[in-house]
């Protein structure tokens, strides 16, 4: 308790020299908001600073951004790679529902269930083949 009284006294102390520095005009005070103006000023310079680096900050964030997006572009090209020319013998190891599910999902187009299966693989390719 004694610890919080003496600091509450050395700042009050502190507020009354600088009140009478200002009065006597030993402290510039020019709008007399009873602020020294040396504070004022660095505050501002300060707020300048933080604003440059937050727009710095801003553009690194988006730039990183731009960069996730290409990698996330490039990794799936190498997967599409990895997977490979779609081919006839590819097709012919799917069922007839994965080679509907695929021309649905991949292109939009519904196909026949009841037709053949190789009707089902050459219509797919032929879809795989115009793109």
């Amino acid at each position: 308790m004694q610890t919080i009284l003496i600091i509450i006294g050395l700042l009050a102390v502190a507020a009354g020299v600088g009140y009478v520095l200002i009065k006597k005009g030993k402290i510039k005070d020019s709008d007399g908001d009873f602020i020294p103006d040396v504070v004022e000023d660095k505050v501002d310079e300060i707020e300048a600073k933080v604003q440059k680096k937050v727009k710095a900050v801003k553009t690194r964030v988006k730039n990183v951004k731009d960069e996730i997006e290409d990698v996330v572009d490039e990794i799936e090209e190498v997967f599409q790679a990895i997977k490979g020319k779609v081919t006839k013998s590819k097709l012919n190891s799917m069922t007839k529902q994965q080679l509907i599910d695929a021309a649905q999902t991949d292109h939009g187009v519904e196909l026949d269930g009841s037709v053949k299966k190789s009707t089902l693989v050459n219509k797919v390719y032929s879809l795989y083949n115009k793109k």
